[in-house]
């Protein structure tokens, strides 16, 4: 008797996730074209394309619309469906929209070509992803509600089938087991699969990292219990913390009952074709991207990981990864063992490095994390450590209803603020999860000027610089590429200043003197002049307030005179992602404020002096 063929199905990772993992999600439309016709014709369950960090990516650094990216990658894919991934209520940001938002995102995105939407929230609660559900089946689009996978003292097979089970009864059209840090064995991947085809009617589909080595061996087991559809990508952007690769896959399973009968020769056509194109980005790729069993201890997924590294790199802390990398799992259990993945991996990461770098837990904590332990971002898988609790909200009662239940709409206030800047209601939504990127980007789109493209270094291309980001470059001098990024600026000495900068990940030390004197305003805050810069004191005085990383001002809550008490916030920093309250020290007076809106901050420098 023959056997059942039973050909795996395959989601493509390489166009989104892929290069978020490898490449900080920093690879462009032009690169990823090229080959778009070819993969489409591989025969794919679905290709994804979009949502993760490339939505808040294109934006900030490449200066691309991502709905035009949308659009333009639909045009290709005629014959494969495209897939993206939705952060349930904090959609693709970093922290709860309300629900009008979620709604018109979801619409919007399915009528732009996104047939496939994968749904999570970071910490399994369900209540956040209900309103993104419904939309998505409202509008046509197929769901595909994913449950994070994680260890901890909490979490066991029978946990996170129960999950499924209740993924399943709010109208899932698949489930998926997204294992974001490459935390499932071989084994545990297997039994697993297996308990949940016996409780669960719907596809099964496995998305897993090779971060700790096993995704090769996790994905086959997971195939032999019975699992529908596994998540791969090109040889050439897979492995380390990307997925496992697709024609090793393809070659394990040849001429068995799984064969998914994938064209070799196309394969290698768009393997060939990475393999050129990543050499443009090596400058972005991290230290932290390849194999490292020490995952399972530390449980963090690859993108972090480098996000770490380049947070204490800035700080001339890098040596101190190991007690970041250690912090790390204290944290986390302090909060109840959240799933690490965006957001709740940025807040439990963020938090590390600040009780490392202070000296003391807690001493100083970020908005994300006080909202965090408040329940905004939703219940916590196990309870918080009460004690930390009271150290971080006081008398502050924390919120025990669905988050989004206490937003407010906020389309029509957005499209307000907007005015004719809104081109279409794609720039509203794009503005409602990013205002100060997408301002900066609509600026830069009305001066039609966005970055070129990086280059590969030719004897064309001497002297020729392309921009990634406002402080990061690639420089291209005779033939030889540098890849620049601003690490921060010190204090002026002797009528010069000193920059720090990384040029190829060695720390440079270059003096520039300011060609015009910056003075106080009046209102007290710096009258930035031509050359843009200020010159901030060095911390010396009690009411000194001071940030604990580097990072940018993204609003000032006090101006001159106003009378504050200990503990009050006086500005906002966003540093990773997230933004920090930044408070005064003492009680009294604000006497001088030494910075604006959008400027670039360092620990040592006075942000504010309280008198």
């Amino acid at each position: 008797m023959k056997p059942v063929m039973k050909p795996i199905k395959i989601m493509d990772t390489t166009f989104r996730d892929a290069h978020q993992s490898l490449l900080a999600t920093r690879m462009r439309i032009e690169d990823l074209l090229p080959v778009a016709e070819k993969v489409d014709n591989l025969g794919f369950w679905s290709v994804e394309v979009w949502g993760g960090a490339t939505f808040d990516t294109c934006l900030r650094f490449l200066r691309e619309d991502p709905w035009e990216r949308l659009r333009t990658l639909k045009k290709v894919f005629r014959n494969t469906p495209l897939q993206m991934l939705l952060r349930g209520q904090n959609v693709v940001g970093y922290r709860h929209y309300a629900d009008d938002v979620v709604e018109k995102f979801v619409a919007t995105m399915i009528e732009n070509g996104i047939t496939v939407v994968r749904i999570f929230d970071a910490l399994n609660d369900f209540r956040n992803i209900k309103t993104a559900v419904k939309a998505t089946l409202k509008y046509g689009g197929k769901v595909e509600a994913a449950f994070c996978y994680t260890l901890g003292p909490i979490y066991t097979n029978d946990f996170f089938v129960d999950l499924a089970q209740r993924l399943e009864d709010m109208g899932a059209d698949t489930i998926c087991i997204k294992d974001m840090a490459g935390l499932l064995s071989p084994l545990d991947s297997f039994d697993l699969v297996w308990k949940l085809k016996q409780k669960v009617s719907v596809p099964i589909h496995l998305h897993t990292h090779d971060t700790s080595g096993m995704a090769v061996a996790t994905t086959l087991k997971a195939i032999e219990a019975g699992v529908d559809i596994i998540d791969t990508a090109i040889s050439s952007m897979a492995s380390g913390t990307s997925q496992p690769p697709l024609e090793t896959m393809c070659n394990i399973l040849r001429e068995t009952v799984y064969d998914p009968s994938c064209d070799f020769r196309v394969m290698s056509e768009v393997a060939e074709h990475f393999r050129i194109v990543r050499k443009k980005y090596h400058a972005l790729e991290s230290e932290y991207t390849g194999v490292d069993p020490n995952a399972l201890i530390y449980q963090v997924p690859g993108g972090m990981l480098s996000n770490l590294a380049n947070q204490l790199r800035d700080q001339n802390a890098l040596d101190r990864m190991d007690e970041v990398m250690n912090e790390v799992p204290r944290v986390r259990k302090d909060f109840g063992y959240p799933p690490l993945v965006t957001p709740s991996s940025q807040i439990v990461g963020t938090q590390a490095t600040l009780n490392v770098l202070t000296g003391e837990r807690y001493k100083v904590v970020t908005s994300e994390t006080k909202n965090y332990l408040k329940g905004l971002y939703g219940k916590s898988p196990a309870p918080v450590d009460e004690e930390i609790m009271k150290k971080v909200l006081g008398d502050e009662e924390a919120v025990t209803v669905r988050p989004a239940k206490l937003l407010e709409p906020e389309l029509e206030q957005a499209r307000k603020e907007l005015g004719d800047k809104a081109r279409n209601e794609e720039d509203v939504l794009s503005y409602v999860l990013f205002p100060k990127i997408f301002l900066e980007f609509a600026e830069l789109r009305e001066k039609g000027f966005p970055p070129e493209e990086p280059k590969m270094p030719t004897q064309e291309t001497k002297a020729e610089g392309s921009q990634l980001a406002p402080s990061e470059f690639m420089i291209h001098i005779h033939g030889e590429a540098y890849h620049i990024k601003v690490g921060g600026k010190g204090h002026k000495s002797e009528g010069k200043r000193p920059y720090f900068l990384y040029v190829d990940d060695q720390l440079v030390e270059v003096f520039v003197e300011p060609l015009v004197e910056v003075i106080p305003t009046d209102e007290g805050k710096i009258d930035m002049k031509a050359t843009g810069q200020s010159i901030r004191p060095k911390a010396q005085f009690p009411g000194d307030v001071t940030t604990a990383m580097p990072g940018t001002v993204v609003k000032i809550k006090a101006k001159k005179g106003d009378t504050v008490k200990a503990g009050d916030t006086v500005l906002i920093i966003e540093a990773m992602k997230m933004e920090n309250e930044i408070h005064t020290p003492i009680d009294g007076v604000v006497e001088q404020i030494f910075v604006g809106e959008g400027d670039m901050v360092n620990p040592d420098e006075v942000l504010v002096r309280i008198k």
